[in-house]
């Protein structure tokens, strides 16, 4: 297996904040700049608790996530 072909196929991680975005997004309910959130990162970090979204990061201060 070619390491580099898989990675090259992987799209990079995005941000809790940026997988808050789009999770508001799909709900119908998107975060508007300048608004209050609907979905915020902690929205995020709860999903992940119960299983539901998969942290790629080691980092304790953040998360990020496969964009698909």
């Amino acid at each position: 297996m070619d390491a580099d072909a898989v990675r090259a196929a992987m799209p990079p991680p995005i941000s809790g904040g940026a997988a808050a975005d789009r999770i508001a997004d799909a709900l119908g309910t998107p975060n508007v700049i300048s608004e209050k959130a609907n979905v915020t990162a902690f929205v995020v970090h709860r999903f992940v608790d119960r299983g539901l979204l998969v942290d790629l990061s080691a980092n304790l201060d953040g998360t990020l996530h496969h964009p698909g």
